[in-house]
């Protein structure tokens, strides 16, 4: 009897544990699977090692932290937050080295803008909090049970692509926060890349940069997309490295226009990644 029940929870934790993935994963994005060569079959076995580690450290991490941003506000959990994201990290293979986090403590709230490569950069945002922060994510995460609802104590603001009124919306009240000293956090690429390439930006995050007259900080996750690419749903454990680059100044940029300011950021994150624009900005809305 005990054998049959183990095994009817194990059913039911694998049918949880994939109806996750499969809603962070695409969220009703098409994707082509054909975009990079598939993993071999050691990473097949490492997925199915570290997919039920990872998936218990999250249920445990959900459990832990939602009373604990129910309890204290926001600017006095940061170091918690730091802590589950490399302990999620750590769940999953996954080793994170940060180069730069001196510029991450400034008193002055800034605009941080990251590449999105993977579905570990929720977490890689995670070490990079050093004083309260909130950022724009995706609507379907606050339907994931208790992680929704910790997500919006926590002041996340959803963003719903496929609505203007609503993206709008979600812009307007990052620009709030801005000004009101709270830190945000965004990917302007804003879904994650199919090849490991930079997608073309957005223009919202720099329409909400000159709203709120925000300095601008750019940080890089290198390796995440090698670890954990949207077209695959294996894992390649290994270490990302977060580099941070240096402010971008309201006043050296107030000038310019959303496209220049889009270049600017695109070049300077380029940079960081050791890559170069081997096609224009094209195709940016």
């Amino acid at each position: 009897m005990w054998g049959w029940l183990v095994l009817v929870l194990l059913i039911l934790f694998a049918a949880a544990a994939g109806k996750i993935l499969r809603t962070t994963e695409f969220h009703g994005e098409h994707v082509s699977r054909k975009a990079v060569a598939p993993l071999g079959f050691i990473h097949t076995i490492f997925s199915l090692i570290f997919y039920p580690i990872g998936f218990v450290t999250f249920v445990f991490t959900v459990l832990t932290l939602t009373p604990i941003v129910f309890i204290f506000h926001p600017r006095n959990v940061h170091w918690v937050i730091r802590f589950y994201g490399r302990l999620m990290l750590l769940s999953f293979g996954v080793i994170a080295k940060l180069n730069g986090r001196e510029k991450l403590k400034r008193d002055k709230a800034y605009l941080l803008l990251i590449n999105h490569e993977s579905l570990f950069d929720v977490f890689l945002m995670a070490a990079l909090t050093f004083r309260q922060v909130t950022a724009l994510g995706a609507a379907y995460q606050f339907k994931l049970p208790l992680w929704g609802i910790m997500l919006k104590r926590y002041g996340i603001i959803p963003l719903k692509r496929s609505k203007t009124s609503q993206a709008i919306s979600a812009v307007e009240m990052a620009k709030q926060k801005l000004q009101e000293g709270v830190c945000v956090f965004i990917a302007p690429e804003g879904t994650r890349t199919d090849t490991g390439e930079l997608k073309p930006f957005k223009k919202g995050p720099f329409h909400l940069a000159f709203g709120a007259e925000a300095d601008i900080l750019i940080a890089v996750f290198k390796g995440a997309f090698e670890i954990k690419r949207k077209t695959d749903w294996r894992i390649r454990p290994g270490r990302v490295t977060i580099d941070v680059g240096d402010f971008i100044l309201y006043h050296d940029y107030k000038n310019s226009s959303i496209e220049e300011l889009q270049s600017l950021v695109r070049v300077r994150m380029l940079e960081l990644l050791g890559k170069s624009d081997g096609k224009k900005m094209e195709g940016m809305s």
